[in-house]
Protein backbone atom coordinates (compact mmCIF):
# COMPACT_ATOMS: atom_id res chain seq x y z
CA UNK A 1 0.00 0.00 0.00
CA UNK A 2 2.84 2.43 1.31
CA UNK A 3 4.65 1.66 -2.71
CA UNK A 4 0.92 1.97 -4.42
CA UNK A 5 0.24 5.39 -2.63
CA UNK A 6 3.56 7.08 -3.03
CA UNK A 7 3.15 5.49 -7.19
CA UNK A 8 -0.36 7.27 -7.16
CA UNK A 9 1.00 10.93 -5.23
CA UNK A 10 4.05 10.98 -7.73
CA UNK A 11 2.13 9.94 -11.05
CA UNK A 12 -1.41 11.30 -10.63
CA UNK A 13 -1.19 12.57 -14.55
CA UNK A 14 -0.59 8.88 -15.89
CA UNK A 15 -1.90 6.11 -14.25
CA UNK A 16 -5.83 7.35 -15.04
CA UNK A 17 -6.68 3.42 -14.18
CA UNK A 18 -5.64 3.98 -10.22
CA UNK A 19 -7.90 6.61 -9.71
CA UNK A 20 -11.23 5.39 -8.99
CA UNK A 21 -9.37 2.45 -7.00
CA UNK A 22 -7.48 5.09 -4.78
CA UNK A 23 -10.92 7.83 -4.66
CA UNK A 24 -13.01 4.72 -3.54
CA UNK A 25 -10.59 3.73 -0.10
CA UNK A 26 -10.35 7.13 0.74
CA UNK A 27 -14.11 8.46 0.33
CA UNK A 28 -14.99 5.41 1.65
CA UNK A 29 -13.15 6.07 5.04
CA UNK A 30 -10.01 3.76 4.73
CA UNK A 31 -7.16 4.97 6.04
CA UNK A 32 -4.48 6.63 3.24
CA UNK A 33 -0.74 5.72 4.45
CA UNK A 34 1.47 8.36 4.10
CA UNK A 35 4.79 7.06 2.61
CA UNK A 36 7.86 6.37 3.97
CA UNK A 37 10.29 9.31 3.17
CA UNK A 38 11.82 8.37 -0.21
CA UNK A 39 14.63 10.61 0.26
CA UNK A 40 15.89 10.30 3.95
CA UNK A 41 16.64 14.21 5.19
CA UNK A 42 20.72 14.64 5.10
CA UNK A 43 23.37 17.24 6.74
CA UNK A 44 22.27 19.00 3.47
CA UNK A 45 18.72 18.53 3.72
CA UNK A 46 17.74 17.03 0.29
CA UNK A 47 14.56 16.51 -0.14
CA UNK A 48 11.19 17.69 -0.63
CA UNK A 49 8.90 18.98 2.40
CA UNK A 50 5.46 17.66 2.56
CA UNK A 51 4.69 18.81 6.24
CA UNK A 52 5.72 20.72 9.04
CA UNK A 53 6.80 18.79 12.67
CA UNK A 54 5.06 20.94 14.65
CA UNK A 55 2.93 20.99 18.10
CA UNK A 56 1.18 24.58 17.21
CA UNK A 57 -2.74 24.02 15.44
CA UNK A 58 -1.45 25.29 12.40
CA UNK A 59 -1.98 24.10 8.59
CA UNK A 60 -1.07 25.62 5.47
CA UNK A 61 -3.49 25.78 2.71
CA UNK A 62 -2.17 25.92 -1.09
CA UNK A 63 -3.49 26.06 -4.28
CA UNK A 64 -1.81 25.28 -7.73
CA UNK A 65 -2.70 27.14 -11.04
CA UNK A 66 -1.78 26.76 -14.56
CA UNK A 67 -4.25 27.48 -16.79
CA UNK A 68 -7.76 29.28 -16.56
CA UNK A 69 -9.64 32.61 -15.28
CA UNK A 70 -12.63 31.40 -13.81
CA UNK A 71 -11.67 29.70 -10.87
CA UNK A 72 -8.96 31.88 -9.21
CA UNK A 73 -10.88 35.04 -8.81
CA UNK A 74 -13.84 33.19 -6.49
CA UNK A 75 -11.02 31.58 -4.48
CA UNK A 76 -9.45 34.58 -3.48
CA UNK A 77 -13.02 35.95 -3.07
CA UNK A 78 -14.03 33.53 -0.38
CA UNK A 79 -9.88 33.81 1.04
CA UNK A 80 -10.58 37.18 1.52
CA UNK A 81 -14.09 37.38 3.53
CA UNK A 82 -12.44 34.51 5.34
CA UNK A 83 -8.90 36.69 6.11
CA UNK A 84 -7.27 33.63 5.20
CA UNK A 85 -3.51 34.35 3.16
CA UNK A 86 -2.70 30.73 1.67
CA UNK A 87 0.17 30.17 -1.03
CA UNK A 88 -0.03 29.78 -4.74
CA UNK A 89 1.85 27.54 -6.84
CA UNK A 90 1.91 29.46 -10.20
CA UNK A 91 3.25 28.27 -13.13
CA UNK A 92 5.23 30.64 -15.57
CA UNK A 93 3.10 30.83 -18.96
CA UNK A 94 -0.05 31.47 -17.06
CA UNK A 95 1.09 34.22 -14.79
CA UNK A 96 2.56 35.72 -18.24
CA UNK A 97 -0.74 35.16 -19.93
CA UNK A 98 -2.57 36.32 -16.98
CA UNK A 99 -1.40 39.34 -15.30
CA UNK A 100 -3.70 40.81 -13.33
CA UNK A 101 -4.92 38.20 -11.92
CA UNK A 102 -1.33 37.09 -11.11
CA UNK A 103 -0.62 40.51 -9.32
CA UNK A 104 -4.00 40.65 -7.51
CA UNK A 105 -2.96 37.53 -5.80
CA UNK A 106 0.37 39.09 -4.54
CA UNK A 107 -1.59 42.26 -3.44
CA UNK A 108 -4.16 40.59 -1.52
CA UNK A 109 -0.89 39.24 0.85
CA UNK A 110 -0.75 35.75 -0.63
CA UNK A 111 2.45 34.09 -0.69
CA UNK A 112 3.77 33.47 -4.58
CA UNK A 113 5.79 30.06 -4.66
CA UNK A 114 6.75 28.28 -8.30
CA UNK A 115 4.63 25.71 -10.37
CA UNK A 116 7.82 25.39 -12.85
CA UNK A 117 7.21 26.46 -16.82
CA UNK A 118 6.27 23.89 -18.93
CA UNK A 119 3.38 21.34 -17.30
CA UNK A 120 5.94 18.36 -17.45
CA UNK A 121 7.88 15.92 -15.21
CA UNK A 122 10.80 17.19 -14.48
CA UNK A 123 12.55 13.86 -13.19
CA UNK A 124 12.32 13.05 -16.90
CA UNK A 125 14.03 15.62 -17.74
CA UNK A 126 17.87 17.02 -18.31
CA UNK A 127 19.97 18.63 -15.42
CA UNK A 128 20.21 21.67 -17.24
CA UNK A 129 16.63 21.72 -18.86
CA UNK A 130 15.09 21.32 -15.11
CA UNK A 131 17.29 24.38 -14.44
CA UNK A 132 16.10 26.76 -17.51
CA UNK A 133 12.19 25.39 -16.35
CA UNK A 134 12.82 26.82 -13.12
CA UNK A 135 14.75 29.98 -14.29
CA UNK A 136 11.81 30.70 -16.79
CA UNK A 137 9.19 30.50 -14.03
CA UNK A 138 11.00 32.72 -11.57
CA UNK A 139 11.80 35.11 -14.23
CA UNK A 140 8.16 35.62 -14.86
CA UNK A 141 6.46 35.33 -11.65
CA UNK A 142 9.19 38.47 -11.00
CA UNK A 143 8.16 40.51 -13.97
CA UNK A 144 4.84 40.54 -13.10
CA UNK A 145 4.19 40.21 -8.90
CA UNK A 146 7.54 42.01 -8.12
CA UNK A 147 7.92 38.60 -5.70
CA UNK A 148 11.42 36.92 -5.53
CA UNK A 149 9.53 33.17 -5.27
CA UNK A 150 12.10 30.69 -2.96
CA UNK A 151 8.93 27.29 -2.55
CA UNK A 152 8.26 25.88 -5.88
CA UNK A 153 5.58 22.73 -6.38
CA UNK A 154 7.06 20.84 -8.89
CA UNK A 155 4.40 19.80 -11.92
CA UNK A 156 2.39 16.91 -11.05
CA UNK A 157 4.31 16.52 -7.44
CA UNK A 158 7.29 14.76 -9.90
CA UNK A 159 10.47 14.93 -8.43
CA UNK A 160 13.75 12.93 -7.91
CA UNK A 161 16.94 13.99 -5.98
CA UNK A 162 18.38 15.52 -9.06
CA UNK A 163 15.18 17.91 -9.27
CA UNK A 164 15.67 18.86 -5.57
CA UNK A 165 19.41 19.46 -6.32
CA UNK A 166 18.83 21.67 -9.03
CA UNK A 167 15.93 23.59 -7.45
CA UNK A 168 17.98 24.30 -4.41
CA UNK A 169 20.95 25.40 -6.30
CA UNK A 170 18.66 28.23 -7.91
CA UNK A 171 17.48 29.02 -4.16
CA UNK A 172 14.02 27.31 -4.10
CA UNK A 173 12.79 24.70 -1.72
CA UNK A 174 10.91 22.22 -3.01
CA UNK A 175 7.14 21.71 -1.40
CA UNK A 176 4.99 18.61 -1.65
CA UNK A 177 1.71 17.96 0.45
CA UNK A 178 0.55 15.37 2.93
CA UNK A 179 -3.12 16.15 2.95
CA UNK A 180 -4.30 15.66 -1.04
CA UNK A 181 -8.08 17.31 -1.49
CA UNK A 182 -7.93 15.35 -4.73
CA UNK A 183 -10.26 18.37 -5.42
CA UNK A 184 -8.16 18.20 -9.17
CA UNK A 185 -10.55 14.53 -9.82
CA UNK A 186 -13.88 16.16 -9.40
CA UNK A 187 -15.16 13.81 -7.21
CA UNK A 188 -17.98 16.19 -5.34
CA UNK A 189 -17.64 19.33 -3.07
CA UNK A 190 -18.63 16.89 0.54
CA UNK A 191 -16.34 14.28 -0.39
CA UNK A 192 -13.12 17.49 -0.61
CA UNK A 193 -14.65 18.98 2.37
CA UNK A 194 -14.58 16.27 4.11
CA UNK A 195 -11.59 14.20 2.78
CA UNK A 196 -9.03 17.73 4.10
CA UNK A 197 -11.14 17.89 7.54
CA UNK A 198 -10.54 14.11 8.24
CA UNK A 199 -6.86 14.32 7.10
CA UNK A 200 -5.85 17.76 8.54
CA UNK A 201 -3.06 17.62 11.45
CA UNK A 202 -0.91 19.84 12.92
CA UNK A 203 1.89 21.32 10.41
CA UNK A 204 0.07 19.73 7.36
CA UNK A 205 0.19 21.14 3.97
CA UNK A 206 -2.98 20.61 2.08
CA UNK A 207 -3.24 20.41 -1.47
CA UNK A 208 -5.85 22.18 -3.50
CA UNK A 209 -5.70 23.72 -6.86
CA UNK A 210 -7.21 26.71 -8.46
CA UNK A 211 -7.02 25.99 -12.05
CA UNK A 212 -10.15 26.18 -14.32
CA UNK A 213 -10.16 21.78 -14.44
CA UNK A 214 -11.09 21.93 -10.82
CA UNK A 215 -15.05 22.49 -10.86
CA UNK A 216 -15.94 21.93 -7.37
CA UNK A 217 -12.94 24.03 -5.35
CA UNK A 218 -14.89 26.91 -4.99
CA UNK A 219 -17.97 25.66 -3.60
CA UNK A 220 -15.83 23.05 -1.45
CA UNK A 221 -13.77 25.84 0.18
CA UNK A 222 -15.68 28.08 2.24
CA UNK A 223 -16.62 24.75 4.04
CA UNK A 224 -13.09 23.82 4.27
CA UNK A 225 -12.12 26.93 5.93
CA UNK A 226 -14.95 27.13 8.47
CA UNK A 227 -14.19 23.14 9.16
CA UNK A 228 -10.39 23.75 9.46
CA UNK A 229 -10.96 26.99 11.99
CA UNK A 230 -13.90 25.17 13.92
CA UNK A 231 -11.08 22.09 14.25
CA UNK A 232 -8.71 24.58 16.03
CA UNK A 233 -6.67 24.99 12.98
CA UNK A 234 -4.52 28.61 12.24
CA UNK A 235 -4.52 28.64 8.38
CA UNK A 236 -1.05 30.03 7.83
CA UNK A 237 1.35 30.21 4.44
CA UNK A 238 3.97 27.56 4.00
CA UNK A 239 6.65 29.89 5.07
CA UNK A 240 4.85 30.80 8.06
CA UNK A 241 4.26 27.09 8.90
CA UNK A 242 7.90 26.55 8.25
CA UNK A 243 9.20 28.86 10.83
CA UNK A 244 6.98 26.82 13.34
CA UNK A 245 8.86 23.19 13.52
CA UNK A 246 10.75 21.08 11.65
CA UNK A 247 10.15 20.46 8.20
CA UNK A 248 9.88 16.71 6.98
CA UNK A 249 11.19 15.50 4.03
CA UNK A 250 10.64 12.36 1.45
Amino acid sequence: MRVFFLNFARLKANLILTFGILAAGSFLGLAVVRPEPLIRPTAGKVGAIYRVKTDQPAVALTFDISWGTQTPPPVMDILKTHNVRATFFLSGPWVKRYPELARRLAEEGHEIGSHGHRHINLSREARDTVAEEIRLAHQAIREVTGREANLIRTPNGDFDRMVVEVAAGQGYRVIQWSVDSLDWMNPGVEAITNRVLRLAHPGAIILMHASDTCKQTVAALPAVISGLQQKGFRLVTVSELLEMGEPLFE
